[in-house]
């Protein structure tokens, strides 16, 4: 968090805001990391020995992304434009969610420290930030699997046994490296280095925090070719891309991988049915070459929760919002930084679905439940039960509060802005699509949002555990 602060302390402030005042929020704000840093660090100092059970990395979790944000949160809150305190919890989160709603309705008045600030934090949390504290923490001899495995959406047997860190590593690396492949294409596609860089890093997170306030409309085709195909390997599973690179036979790892093949076919697949409808809809934007690859960048973009937007899908057909809505909520693939659902989750829901149907007139017969060649353990059954289910539970109660608290916005609007921030995707419908923000919401609703984007994060369970009594009491 420091070293962040710090990069963005020594970036020139934007254009409008003096020097001084901008060294003096990020003195403060660095000041103020450093020295809670310093104080946890003193406290813990005597622990090195410690494993971190799963109960302990339960609450870590929990604790440590609420403590992260407050952190993050500090630049918002000192630099100027100055927010208040919701509204920087509210950006700060949805930052390192990679969730990409924004309350900063003019871009133009930021300082390129807070677009670099903004485009760090998703790119810290793209592929998880208590990931990154499990390296220090198995520096200091702690037992980071648990904390990992908890924060991480990737498949157990792929991070299992005691080279967790060296598998954590090595996914920073690639990570790492994807990022500077892309940030050197977007630069030689037209972007400026400063462009370049954010938009690298907010891509390959899968964020959409960006640098210009009509998204990626003033860039050119090749910069939108660029982001598609970047956001594509991301919204993949990293350790799938790991087991290529370590293991022979790749072809073979790759083609018993179904969930990419599944959530490449729906890419595909809606693609082609946005560009259909549309068509038939004469939207004359949709026409040519140009518009079919807007179409094409926009269901990548929603499909891998990244956020960004070609023109403005709130005026598409009603049938191409409904599956821009669906793309909403499956979201990427398990391992990957993009949010939503999961598409292995659908797989195995609609697996699941036929085993269940088969066993009503078959009852006696033994059906294995397989996930890219492998067998799903029986608890996984019963853990996408409870993700689905949660999933639904916290869209409905949410939307309804919401719809209480903003009486003036639109049921359509409140239900789609808690669909994108449980799915981490940012933009929305109506008074929240994609050439809006959140800037109009009042404070009570921001809290709201900012919770929902930390439960959809952390894939609910990790969250609602907190709230069991029997946690607490016994192991």
């Amino acid at each position: 968090m420091g070293v962040c602060l710090a990069m963005g302390y020594l970036l020139p402030p934007g254009k409008g805001h003096s020097a001084e005042k901008a060294l003096t929020g990020w003195e403060v704000s660095i000041a103020v990391t450093l020295a809670g840093g310093v104080v946890l660090f003193f406290i813990g100092r005597n622990e090195k020995d410690a494993a971190i059970l799963r109960r302990d990395a339960i609450g870590t979790v929990a604790i440590g992304w609420l403590v992260c944000s407050a952190f993050s949160a500090l630049p918002y809150l000192f630099c100027a434009p100055r927010l208040s305190v919701p509204e920087s919890l509210f950006e700060s989160i949805s930052g390192l969610t990679t969730t990409g709603a924004s309350v900063f309705g003019d871009l133009s008045v930021l300082p390129e420290t807070i677009f670099l600030w903004r485009s760090l934090t998703q790119w810290i949390g793209g592929m998880g930030i208590l990931a990154m504290f499990v390296l220090v923490l198995s520096s200091l001899g702690a037992n980071g699997r648990s904390l990992y495995l908890t924060e991480s959406s990737a498949h157990m047997k792929d991070l299992t046994g005691a080279q967790i860190r060296k598998t954590v590593r090595s996914l920073w690396s690639l990570y790492f490296v994807l990022t500077i492949l892309c940030a050197l294409g977007l630069w030689s596609a037209g972007m400026t280095l400063f462009q370049s860089v954010n938009h690298a890093m907010t891509t390959v997170s899968t964020g959409g925090f960006g640098t210009e306030a009509d998204s990626i409309n003033g860039f050119g085709v090749g910069v939108r070719i660029w982001m598609i195909a970047f956001m594509l390997i991301c919204g993949v599973s990293f350790p799938l891309y790991l087991a290529l690179i370590r293991r022979g036979r790749s072809w073979a790892n790759l083609r018993r991988h179904e969930e990419t093949w599944v959530f490449l076919a729906i890419v595909v697949i809606a693609s082609i049915a946005l560009i259909a409808d549309r068509t038939m809809a004469r939207d004359s934007s949709a026409s040519g070459v140009t518009g079919c690859i807007e179409t094409v960048f926009n269901a990548v973009s929603i499909a891998t929760t990244t956020g960004y937007v070609v023109g403005d899908y709130d005026g598409w057909p009603a049938l191409a919002k409904g599956l821009i809505l669906f793309l909403m909520v499956v979201g990427g693939c398990s391992g990957s930084t993009a949010g939503g659902l999961k598409v292995s989750r659908l797989i195995l829901w609609l697996k699941t679905l036929r085993i269940e149907i088969r066993r009503a007139y078959r009852p006696n017969e033994q059906m294995k439940l397989l996930l890219n060649g492998r067998s799903v353990p029986e608890g996984t059954r019963g853990q996408l039960s409870v993700v689905i289910v949660s999933a639904a539970a916290a869209i409905a109660v949410g939307s309804y509060i919401l719809v209480g608290l903003e009486p003036e916005m639109s049921v359509d609007g409140c239900v789609s802005a808690v669909i994108s921030c449980v799915s981490n995707i940012g933009p929305a419908f109506n008074e929240f699509g994609p050439t809006d923000d959140f800037a109009s919401l009042s404070s009570s609703s921001m809290v709201l949002l900012s919770f929902l984007m930390i439960l959809g994060r952390l894939e609910f369970i990790a969250v609602l555990v907190l709230f069991s009594r029997t946690l607490w009491r016994k192991y």
